[in-house]
């Protein structure tokens, strides 16, 4: 039997494309597009003679979760082409998985099906993976299609290939008691809508767009600060006493001013000293975010290395509790790098 490569080929995409053979992926889902492995049929006294052949189409896709270590991965084949002598096939399907991971259900059907031309079977199989606590694993998955033809000896039967990334799975949040898996290769994102976090997420998003650094951008994206303890420490030291600058509300100008430091006091590049930083007013005005000089800081220059907006209260909480919650629905570790989307 011969079979054609699989490609490795990725993408962002969630859902598969047109190229047919190419593993496709986003960071929660993969799937595999359509492929073709072809089964030969040779004369055993003329093994250059070919007396038939069974064309086998594979399609597989798979969603991960955040919160467990088991996922499904539902897996088509289909005979869609035979010629010759080869009218039926006999195909089974074998997965496995390496690292902390096993295939609790690793054959999609039962043995091996009979098909014939323009017939499928589709099952799913189970991967389940159990890092200890607070550990990390990176996972390949593989598989391997078993097809004989009924009444004639198999030359070579087997036909395998393997997901061409890493699937991670972790133990990390919760205290260490909550398994989740991602595709890693996929940068996590945290999408901010100004419809839900005003002013917060109007800072951000001004920083992003206008400050040299451009924090949070694709091409200058944060990283996770896990520690609880320095994530204080680095609020403190933009907007508490740590600044030698203080920050001084507005209560005339913004309902419930605080102070909302970016980057975040929960990634490395949050913690600059206050008095550092560029401090703006983020005004919503006939449906346009305005932004305007704190009239007790110095001149905005754009060069600053961190902002602080005026945001209310409310709007800053609410940003940072998504910022956390998107931590762990992203599964996003310590140091691992993250981009700032502000959408409307």
């Amino acid at each position: 039997m011969h079979s054609n490569r699989l490609n490795a080929a990725q993408s962002a995409a969630a859902s598969c494309g047109d190229e047919a053979g190419n593993f496709y992926f986003s960071r929660h889902a993969y799937c595999l597009a359509s492929t073709t492995i072809t089964f030969t049929e040779y004369n055993r006294a003329k093994p250059e003679e070919i007396l038939g052949t069974g064309v086998l189409t594979i399609s597989s896709n798979a969603t991960l979760s955040a919160t467990s270590g088991q996922w499904q991965e539902s897996v088509t084949v289909a005979l869609s082409k035979t010629t010759d002598q080869v009218t039926e096939l006999n195909v089974g399907l074998t997965a496995k998985c390496d690292a902390s991971c096993t295939a609790t259900a690793p054959n999609p059907w039962p043995g091996s099906q009979l098909l014939t031309q323009g017939q499928s079977v589709s099952g799913s199989v189970t991967f389940t993976a159990t890092p200890g606590a607070g550990q990390v694993s990176n996972i390949t998955t593989s598989y391997d299609l078993n097809v004989t033809q009924p009444g004639t000896t198999p030359i070579n039967e087997d036909t395998p290939w393997s997901f061409p990334g890493q699937i991670r799975c972790d133990t990390t949040f919760a205290n260490n008691t909550s398994t989740g898996c991602v595709i890693p290769a996929i940068r996590a994102q945290l999408v901010l809508p100004l419809s839900s976090y005003g002013a917060a997420a109007a800072t951000y998003g001004w920083a992003e767009q206008n400050m040299i650094d451009h924090w949070g951008s694709h091409d200058n994206p944060l990283q996770r600060l896990a520690d609880d303890t320095t994530q204080g420490a680095n609020r403190t030291n933009t907007c508490g006493a740590g600044a030698t600058r203080p920050f001084v509300t507005l209560p005339n100008n913004v309902t419930d001013d605080s102070c909302d430091e970016y980057p975040f006091a929960g990634t490395y590049q949050g913690g600059t000293n206050g008095g550092l930083c560029a401090d703006i007013v983020p005004l919503l005005e006939n449906g346009v975010w305005n932004f305007y000089q704190d009239p007790n800081a110095p001149a905005v220059t754009l060069n600053e290395p961190c902002i602080r907006g005026h945001v209310p209260l409310p709007q800053n909480q609410a940003a940072g509790g998504k910022l956390g919650s998107n931590n762990q629905t992203e599964r996003i570790l310590d140091l691992e790098k993250f981009d700032v989307v502000i959408t409307e």
